[in-house]
């Protein structure tokens, strides 16, 4: 029997996921509930399959999705547990921070309640679907939830993975300091590029290279081995040119993230206080 899913919240995540159940023939979108008519028929017609609603006209569904944002999911739930719910239907939620608790109240219709959440940087809908695969996802939540969507989310080439539900907000925290961070710091290499007189769109394409590069780098070795630079080669000459070139701002986070690398190296306790000294 094909699994019926609800949207409630089908933005950038949720159109991507609804659009990959149906191209991948693993679910079939009922209904998509937005906070307007027109954004829900845009979601419909991008995912291809499926009709407006509002929450209270929602149809029966085995899964209910929500994606809307995290500050209002709590809200959603909240109004879902008045409301007729398919028996013994999952209603999961995508938050990376927020843990299935948040889905409680749903419990007593009676509902199994998940999270699950890719850890993927969903910029755009129709770039996403074509860079979707493999995308790890973490699960937390009712044995019965996850079981199921464990099936649901690997069939559109998810690779699921379960977490601890007591510190979820650490888990959230890797995705920031891997993505989010990421582009902080091609930004602050291309500034750089820029500043040694590379036009803007080569820099970005040096950086997006190099980046590139050092992530095929650690598909191989740990973080340790992987590491190179002039704090791995116990270099503080050329440490002290980069600091020349940074405004003092800048020259804040390069200290810091200079001392933090600093621990990842072996250097004797030398060569590890020559390094301090310039980095503080």
């Amino acid at each position: 029997m094909t699994t019926v899913i609800n949207i409630i919240g089908a933005g950038k995540l949720g159109q991507t996921l609804g659009r990959l159940w149906v191209m991948h023939k693993a679910a079939q979108i009922g209904a998509v509930c937005n906070q307007t008519i027109e954004s829900a028929q845009a979601a419909v017609d991008f995912i291809g399959q499926g009709h407006v609603a509002c929450l209270e006209t929602l149809p029966p569904a085995d899964v209910t999705l929500i994606t809307t944002p995290d500050k209002t999911i709590a809200f959603i739930a909240d109004k879902l547990s008045q409301l007729p719910l398919k028996p013994h239907s999952i209603v999961m939620h995508c938050s990376g921070v927020l843990t299935s608790d948040v889905l409680n109240a749903l419990k007593a219709i009676p509902c199994f309640v998940a999270s699950v959440h890719p850890m993927k940087s969903f910029a755009r809908p129709a770039l996403s679907i074509s860079t979707y695969a493999p995308t790890y996802c973490a699960i937390e939540g009712d044995a019965a939830a996850k079981s199921s969507l464990h099936e649901l989310f690997s069939a559109i080439g998810s690779i699921v993975y379960e977490i601890n539900q007591t510190n979820k907000a650490a888990y959230h925290t890797a995705g920031i300091w891997a993505s989010n961070y990421l582009i902080l710091l091609a930004e602050q290499g291309v500034a750089s590029l820029k500043q040694a007189g590379v036009d803007t769109l080569m820099a970005q394409q040096v950086i997006v290279s190099l980046m590139s590069k050092t992530l095929a780098n650690l598909q191989e070795a740990s973080p340790k081995t992987a590491l190179t630079g002039p704090i791995k080669r116990g270099d503080v000459a050329t440490i002290t040119q980069h600091l020349a070139t940074l405004e003092l701002k800048t020259q804040r986070l390069y200290r810091l993230l200079g001392q933090a690398t600093l621990e990842l190296t072996e250097h004797d306790a030398t060569t590890k206080a020559q390094l301090l000294e310039v980095l503080e």
